[in-house]
């Protein structure tokens, strides 16, 4: 550990303090190849906000921006910083990317204009450093979005998984199927905010155009954040199905599809015929169309068995298809999503159920429920993200309720400290087994996240715990530590006018 402690979060895997300081209170030059221009408008605009406001000095610091060869990965990045001189180096834009980070947070937590001179050598832990918010239950809007995006950037989180549709509201334009959000997106009225089995007798909507899902990836590609898309199949389809009752299990009794209104698991799932997967292979082009990344995410949670054991056309498809249950039914309509994928050259990735029934061996696992669904998924040589609900679901309390006054959550307890000390590497496994945990990412579910607030009430600061988890070496990590430095990055949030939960 530095004798100083150096307010940046993640904590850097190394970092040497040198004698003196480098002066950010008067005029600093940026000096950067062309393919960075873009990277040195940003930090600019960073030193904007800090130059001229603690006297000035005569002679111009610089900070320099270079490509060159380090042995830290395309994600890391060497920070060099000398009295009058910064050095941002990496063998690629993600790499400064990230160094700026590091340098705007030391930008904002400086002391009379000065940063103090050191050496850091930098790289992530884990390549998958996620977020999930979602949009089904609650609408948050454009702006909204690209602010969350930048905090996770600076924080060098990489993925913004995107919750897009839900039993109670499809947000997403397809322009193939306009109902999707004429019908889909509204819903009649939701739970009221205190007693989830009262409704509040408001209507309640919204989607994202496709200019605007345009908009927020690129934002997102700009900050080198992937944005994964995430549509709901089988199940947690009451709104798609509302909109198209075409594609549910029409033949079952009772059948009277709407979009819900309440919170919960619903019975509503697609019906597994091939009207159904034309459907949704259209749905898809357009998704994939929006969103450039390799991964995916199709649900696959949560999705009762219930209609398709009274109905006569899935009874058929699994006769026909030799399934022994509703379970294989399970397994083998998402493998027909699957495929429809993959010839748009992406990786179907889901909730840890979509190994219900058989787990396909190109399928990536997102586990939430237990962890021995992770080992299994190891032990079959799948690829994993780590999001288990006793660690990275952020709609949980963040101190008991019975002993502190909270505001109203779904349930359980995640503590900062819980998911500081979190480790989403499991034990036992073999370095084979390692290479196939491509991160962690914790989970947003809105059905308690009523307004923007709530939202960053319930994400900061747990965000930056994960953040480190994700980010820095178990060997390099102190909680008592991370306290100190997370009093600098709380008063960021102030100066951005984001509503957090103070820990102190």
């Amino acid at each position: 550990m530095p004798p100083k402690i150096i307010d940046i979060i993640p904590r850097p895997n190394r970092i040497e303090v040198k004698d003196g300081d480098f002066i950010i209170s008067g005029k600093i030059s940026v000096v950067a190849p062309k393919e960075l221009s873009s990277l040195k408008k940003m930090l600019q605009e960073t030193l904007e906000h800090c130059t001229g406001k603690k006297g000035a000095v005569e002679k111009a610091s610089e900070i320099v921006l270079s490509l060159g060869k380090t042995d830290l990965g395309e994600e890391g990045y060497v920070l060099d910083i000398e009295p009058g001189k910064m050095t941002i180096e990496s063998i690629s834009p993600k790499g400064i990317f990230y160094g700026i980070q590091t340098v705007r947070q030391l930008v904002f937590s400086s002391q009379d204009g000065k940063i103090p001179c050191m050496r850091i050598e930098d790289s992530p832990r884990l390549a998958w450093r996620g977020m999930m918010l979602d949009e089904g239950r609650h609408f948050f809007g454009k702006e909204f979005v690209m602010k969350f995006i930048d905090l996770m950037a600076l924080h060098k989180m990489n993925s913004f998984h995107w919750h897009l549709t839900e039993d109670q509201g499809w947000r997403i334009e397809i322009k193939k199927y306009p109902k999707l959000t004429s019908i889909g997106s509204r819903r009649a009225e939701s739970p009221i905010e205190g007693d989830r089995n009262k409704g509040d007798g408001k209507p309640y909507g919204g989607f994202y155009t496709q200019d605007d899902i345009r908009e927020i990836v690129k934002y997102a590609s700009d900050r080198f954040i992937n944005v994964v898309p995430e549509i709901e199949m089988p199940g947690h389809a009451a709104a798609a199905i509302a909109s198209y009752p075409e594609f549910g299990n029409t033949d079952i009794a009772d059948y009277s599809p709407e979009v819900k209104t309440s919170w919960g698991v619903h019975y509503y799932t697609y019906s597994p015929t091939e009207k159904t997967f034309k459907f949704l292979e259209d749905v898809i082009e357009e998704v994939v169309s929006l969103f450039p990344g390799k991964y995916f995410h199709i649900g696959g949670d949560e999705a009762p068995k219930d209609q398709w054991k009274t109905s006569p056309t899935a009874r058929k498809i699994m006769m026909d298809n030799e399934l022994k249950d509703e379970h294989e039914l399970q397994s083998y309509f998402i493998k027909r999503v699957e495929s429809i994928l993959k010839k748009h050259n992406r990786i179907l990735i889901g909730w840890d159920e979509i190994q219900e029934g058989g787990l396909s061996p190109t399928a990536t696992m997102m586990v939430w429920r237990d962890w021995k669904w992770a080992t299994m998924a190891l032990n079959n040589g799948n690829c994993i993200v780590m999001a288990p609900t006793s660690h990275t679901y952020f709609d949980h309390y963040q101190e008991d309720p019975k002993e502190h006054k909270e505001p109203e959550a779904i349930g359980g307890l995640t503590s900062l400290d819980k998911v500081y000390l979190y480790n989403p590497v499991l034990e036992g496994i073999t370095p084979e087994q390692e290479k196939l945990i491509l991160g962690t990412q914790a989970q947003l579910w809105s059905e308690y996240l009523f307004n923007t607030d709530k939202v960053e009430f319930m994400a900061f600061p747990r965000m930056f715990a994960l953040a480190e988890v994700a980010w820095t070496r178990p060997e390099n990590k102190n909680y008592q530590d991370f306290l100190l430095r997370l009093k600098s990055t709380l008063a960021l949030l102030t100066h951005m006018k984001v509503q957090y939960r103070n820990p102190f």
